[in-house]
């Protein structure tokens, strides 16, 4: 019987969900190895109980790209551009992080300068040639910088190629590849055409260059994966999430690795989409609060939302399409700890896997909020991760009492000060994140997951006004469900430079075509055969003069006039609902046309991972809630619930992989589907 999988590699564990055709459930969930990163998945399927032969398909979301950039632990880049432009990834952005701060510096770049290389050549901004490509001058270059026997056979060095305007005309960055490969076989290209095809050159130039930083990496990687499923008896097939949500096979990940950096968050955003639209929640916000770190994303129209590009950090941007996420430095591990003014903060330091919290007995020292929350009673210590984990809270009090020591306080009250202070600086990101996109989270459902999620979340919607809290099965393990519910979505972009008063719709049109053209061509490469791609529309659109655009989508059908002039509407009024007012009569100009060829996503008839229903008395212990205290409260194992089943706050429900914390004033019911809605 054909099981399909799904497996999330965190920074903390490495977490599985399967289903197959019956609709029966597999889960796992294995502590990760940031030394081999494989392993942890070998491990998972053994434990989930999988019978190798019947897996149909394996999708894998995995954090290695987004770490080995945030570490600066990927290759050696050449970074070869047009002559006159190697200083672009330094001189960067002119805007700041923080105006008045003299001591903030720029992000330091993945190419050193004396790697940022000159190709003779340059095309004009229509695409034409001006200077025609030095073949010889370029391989007098290659020569003499691989002369010095750092571009060996062990594949740490790569190159990424950035040339003026070859999103218009690739054939000199063509070209450039295939001189290199004339003479270095060995070595990894990227080409900025390929990677990112878009104006602005410095955004497709860090693009193209996490890409060639990232590929040597991703080779290793998806060599590594390809053995260790063969090893267990899995058949080849297998996926790797991508940033937008999609999923690549294998040859596509070793291709554009770019496009993989934020795999291990997306999987969040699609779980949580999935959950909300299976709860009628059109609008929402999916809250995937992990060991590390939390991961908040909108949920629009039962969709996640989707942006263009990234950054990693302020001034670094990736440009290519990805869920839409805003990620914050707290989770389960996060450090307590106190500023030089005296007051108290919270992350983003984490203890991570090793040693990890104080109560988990493997010699830290330093309090988090896994402790806070043990202390505080919200956690069972004899029931972590199900029982496979015993907490010590007697660690965990002499941890929050050193910190405690610092600011006058007992663990108790350091403790409620840590839960606190977390939950508020969530709720900011979350204020920050639905500020900027014009919605009000008043308005919104919580869909909260994560190994610690569902313990902080209605806290959390509480200081957002929020009234609506959805909890999915197996919590712990639902980013690894986000990658089982992935289908496949190709997003085909093109850079234009048209404006409303000198284009035609048969000018858009023939671009959409040929742009549609190609996602079809990527999306029979990547799917199944019986699998028919959804196709969308879009148009980047700003007006003159301005630096920033808006997505608009367009209409169903043919383009013609009409239909052109529609979209140039639309865009007005997203204009006007998101400022507050219109510039009728500026000309409004297109920068980006693309295409969306993305499959119907898997269709489950009940959430994976619902536990069958085992008969336990309900157990009662104190359990601190900040305004009231220490009070009796109801703990229920998520087992004992069934489809219907209510609970007045204050409550516990503990799951195998996370713990629900229903405060007093909140009622928790029980869907059918397994989901469980807690309402204020």
């Amino acid at each position: 019987m054909a099981i399909r999988v799904g497996i999330d590699t965190g920074g903390t564990f490495t977490d599985l969900v399967a289903v197959d055709e019956a609709g029966r459930s597999f889960l796992a969930k294995v502590p990760s190895n940031p030394d081999d990163p494989v392993q942890p998945i070998a491990a998972a399927l053994r434990e989930a109980g999988i019978d190798p032969v019947e897996v149909e398909l394996v999708v894998v979301g995995t954090t290695i790209g987004i770490n080995a950039v945030l570490t600066r632990r990927g290759a050696r880049v050449l970074y070869l551009t047009t002559k006159g432009f190697e200083d672009i990834p330094y001189i960067q952005r002119i805007n700041r992080k923080h105006h008045y701060d003299f001591r903030w510096r720029k992000p330091t770049p993945l190419v050193r300068r004396r790697d940022c290389v000159g190709v003779v050549e340059r095309l004009d901004e229509e695409g034409r040639v001006l200077t025609p490509l030095d073949a010889d001058a370029l391989a007098a270059e290659l020569d003499r910088l691989c002369a010095d026997g750092r571009a060996g056979d062990d594949g740490e060095l790569a190159i990424a190629v950035c040339l003026l305007f070859s999103y218009l005309n690739p054939e000199h960055e063509l070209a450039v590849r295939d001189a290199i490969r004339a003479r270095h076989p060995h070595l990894p290209v990227s080409l900025s055409h390929e990677v990112a095809p878009i104006w602005r050159e410095y955004e497709r130039g860090t693009t193209v260059t996490v890409d060639a930083f990232t590929k040597p990496l991703f080779e290793r990687y998806v060599d590594a994966v390809s053995q260790a499923l063969g090893d267990a008896g899995v058949g080849r097939r297998w996926a790797l999430l991508k940033s937008n949500g999609g999923r690549a096979l294998a040859a596509e990940a070793r291709r554009r690795p770019a496009h993989l950096l934020l795999s291990g968050i997306a999987g969040g955003g699609i779980g949580g989409a999935h959950a909300a639209r299976a709860a009628g929640a059109a609008q929402a916000i999916a809250l995937d609060m992990g060991g590390t770190s939390c991961d908040v994303c909108l949920v629009v129209d039962g969709e996640p939302l989707y942006s263009a590009d990234f950054e990693l950090e302020f001034g670094f941007p990736v440009s290519v399409p990805g869920v839409s996420t805003r990620t914050i430095g707290a989770g389960g591990g996060s450090i307590g700890w106190v500023d030089p003014g005296g007051f108290l903060q919270v992350g983003p330091q984490s203890a991570g896997a090793s040693p990890g919290p104080a109560c988990y007995g493997q010699g830290g020292e330093l309090a988090t909020i896994t402790d806070a929350n043990l202390v505080l009673a919200r956690l069972d210590p004899a029931f972590f991760l199900g029982g496979r984990m015993a907490l010590d809270r007697e660690l965990a009090r002499a941890a929050l009492a050193r910190l405690g020591a610092q600011l006058g306080l007992d663990e108790v009250e350091v403790a409620s000060a840590m839960v606190r202070v977390c939950n508020e600086n969530m709720a900011n990101a979350i204020r920050i994140l639905t500020v900027e996109q014009g919605s009000d989270p008043r308005e919104q459902v919580l869909v909260a997951f994560g190994g610690a999620g569902p313990t902080h979340a209605c806290e959390i919607a509480e200081a957002l006004g929020m009234r609506r809290v959805l909890v999915p099965p197996a919590p712990g393990l639902y980013s690894a469900f986000g990658a089982l519910a992935s289908s496949v979505r190709i997003d085909a972009v093109r850079s234009v430079h048209l404006t409303d008063v000198r284009t035609s719709a048969a000018e858009v049109a023939a671009v959409l075509d040929e742009l549609e053209q190609q996602a079809r061509g990527d999306f029979a490469a990547q799917s199944s055969a019986a699998e028919e791609p959804e196709i969308r529309r879009l148009a980047a659109m700003r007006y003159q003069g301005q630096n920033y655009e808006q997505e608009v989508p367009f209409p169903p059908g043919p383009l013609d006039d009409a239909a052109l002039e529609a979209v140039y509407a639309e865009y007005g009024r997203l204009y006007e609902s998101f400022y507050g007012y219109r510039l009728d009569g500026i000309p409004i100009e297109l920068v980006r046309l693309a295409v969306i060829a993305a499959a119907a996503a898997p269709v489950f008839a009940r959430q994976p991972g619902v536990p069958e229903l085992v008969e336990r008395p309900h157990e009662r212990r104190n359990v601190f809630f900040p305004e009231v205290g220490f009070v009796a409260t109801g703990i229920v194992r998520r087992d004992g619930l069934v489809g219907g089943d209510r609970l007045e706050g204050p409550a516990v429900v503990e799951f195998a992989d996370s713990t629900a914390v229903v405060p007093p004033g909140w009622t928790l019911s029980t869907r059918d589907d397994g989901i469980l809605e807690v309402t204020r």
